[in-house]
């Protein structure tokens, strides 16, 4: 969960029952906004967040807070559900609301970890030490992983944001805060979906017009946000610098900035609350500060005013240029270490016409693949690989593995696959794959081969199989029996 130093809050000290795990008390306030705080309790492994509802009537609650904690409390159980889903969110224990006492509570997992945008940050901080990039890449494209499955599941997570994303302390991704999705049950009655995205991490103006018409969010919408997510990890912020002259010589133009701001006053009159957090394009500006969603129809116009004959230009052409002047754009504002993300910044960023179609293909952007010859020895030696040929199973998985997905056995000088991946790619006969240690490192990372059910390592009674590492970071699957 998000950190910050533990303060005393408004719930702190209160009392309160979960099916299965008694009585648990608030302690430490966690973190807080507006309306909700989040609280360490004395369960170790318990936080809660509380929705406070008061409104200053005694026969009333706060409308905001109330539907806030409603659709959270939907979203959380929906998801739970869904068996492909559940393991990536924080594990759900309880929720009531009091309407005497004006409050309402989620009562779920503590995840012992950092989220994204605070592990960035240090990382900054400590001039990305060695590793450290390999280890952003394996985290940002785990978190697009779990983003393509919600897809899958026909649910687009609207406010995708680094803060909502943690880091595990074993490796492992989780999301939390969940009240903005647009899941299946808001499907068929879309123009009942409350929208509810920061303006910063969204294109607005976009999506809530369409869900007033009826139009259901898709997968543009999350692309769109995982790109501002990843330059706000790499450089702390998430609106984008514009040079004093650049801005000044645009503000000269007004044609340039009409349309847009026209749009923008219209949703603020529509959406009063979002004044503040959606300024006009020429306010933006004034202040040298520029949203991504509207730093393309920025660029567009800019550019048609400044390319001679842009009107005689096919449209592909009139695409490249302004996504090539938007990728340098948002290069020359990352730290060296971080500007090969630009192309996938401007990728996911562009205007609908031009962005990248799917998750994956963002995906492909964020990956570091595995050099030949590594494949060349994984296909020679992974014990792995020659049990799924005796199987007669596909392995062309191995040609996309990524680095991180990969480590040399200390022993036998040949490269391991990890566990996660494997279970992966042998779901059906996983919980019947049987492994035995065959050596470990320094760092606590342990590797295995397949063995006969007989040779297994015991296990909880039984014997130890694929399945039962599943979710181990630091189990590697390498060797033969025979080089072991």
């Amino acid at each position: 969960m998000p950190f910050s130093l533990p303060t005393k809050g408004k719930f702190t000290g209160l009392r309160m029952q979960l099916v299965g795990l008694g009585e648990v008390q608030l302690t430490l306030l966690l973190s807080k906004n507006a309306e909700t705080q989040l609280y360490r309790t004395d369960h170790p492994g318990v936080v809660v967040k509380m929705f406070d509802l008061a409104c200053g009537k005694a026969d009333e609650v706060s409308y905001g807070p109330y539907m806030d904690f409603s659709h959270e409390l939907a979203n959380f159980e929906d998801i739970h559900r869904i068996e492909g889903l559940s393991p990536f969110i924080p594990v759900y224990y309880g929720a009531h609301i009091d309407y005497a006492a004006k409050f309402a509570f989620i009562a779920m997992e503590y995840l012992e970890g950092q989220d994204l945008k605070s592990w960035c940050e240090e990382a900054a901080a400590a001039a990305y030490e060695s590793g450290w990039i390999d280890d952003f890449r394996e985290a940002v494209f785990e978190a697009l992983s779990i983003m393509r499955l919600f897809h899958q599941h026909g649910i687009i997570l609207i406010d995708f944001k680094p803060e909502n994303i943690i880091r595990l302390s074993d490796r492992r991704i989780r999301f939390v805060d969940l009240g903005a999705l647009f899941t299946f049950r808001h499907a068929h009655e879309t123009q009942k979906y409350i929208y509810s995205a920061t303006p910063d991490h969204a294109e607005v103006l976009i999506d809530a017009s369409n869900v007033e018409a009826g139009v259901p969010p898709t997968a543009a919408s999350d692309i769109f946000s995982a790109g501002v997510a990843l330059f706000e990890m790499a450089t702390g912020v998430s609106r984008l610098v514009i040079e004093e002259q650049t801005a000044d010589d645009i503000l000269l133009n007004p044609a340039i900035l009409r349309f847009r701001d026209s749009q923008i006053r219209d949703v603020c009159h529509s959406y009063p609350h979002l004044k503040d957090s959606l300024p006009l394009l020429e306010t933006q500006l004034r202040e040298r500060r520029i949203l991504f969603a509207d730093l393309w129809p920025l660029l567009k116009g800019w550019v048609a005013n400044k390319v001679a004959d842009w009107e005689s230009l096919l449209p592909e052409q009139q695409d490249q240029i302004i996504l090539a002047t938007g990728t340098t754009f948002v290069q020359e504002q990352l730290p060296p270490e971080l500007q090969w993300l630009a192309g996938p910044i401007a990728q996911a960023t562009a205007l609908r016409s031009m962005r990248l179609k799917t998750v994956a293909e963002l995906m492909d952007l964020m990956g570091k693949p595995v050099p030949e010859q590594v494949l060349d020895d994984l296909k020679r030696h992974n014990c792995f690989l020659q049990f799924l040929g005796d199987l007669e199973h596909s392995i062309e998985f191995v040609d996309h593995l990524n680095a991180w997905e990969v480590r040399l056995h200390p022993q036998t000088e040949h490269w391991a696959i990890a566990v996660a991946v494997a279970c992966a790619q042998s779901s059906d006969s996983a919980q019947f794959t049987y492994l035995k240690q065959a050596g470990s490192d320094e760092q606590g990372h342990r590797h295995f081969h397949i063995v006969a059910d007989l040779e297994a390592d015991d296990f909880e009674g039984g014997k130890l199989t694929l399945w039962h590492l599943k979710n181990d970071r630091f189990a590697w699957l390498g060797c033969s029996k025979a080089d072991a």
